[in-house]
């Protein structure tokens, strides 16, 4: 497990042009984790303070309502984790 910490904009718009694009979680000063699962479900705003990711709600999410959208202030990104915290995908337990 990799974990970055003091996350610039510059590092995310790094981390989400990288070749091949490799999973991560955003680690906000609150403490939740939000999975990027791809570099076309997340968004970096011109300049660079706003990430809007998409993140599904459980495995096999096909429809739109089954996706959360996240607004995501770049500067209260505390730490980027590679591989992801939450396995990518998981149903939540009943």
């Amino acid at each position: 497990m990799i974990t970055i910490s003091g996350v610039s904009p510059d590092r995310i718009k790094q981390l989400l042009q990288e070749r091949p694009f490799e999973l991560f979680s955003i680690v906000t000063s609150d403490g939740s984790d939000i999975p990027v699962l791809s570099n076309e479900l997340a968004f970096l705003y011109q300049g660079g303070h706003t990430l809007q990711v998409i993140a599904p709600k459980f495995k096999g999410a096909t429809e739109e309502g089954n996706f959360d959208e996240h607004r995501i202030d770049v500067f209260l990104i505390t730490n980027v984790v590679s591989p992801p915290i939450k396995q990518p995908g998981k149903r939540p337990k009943k």
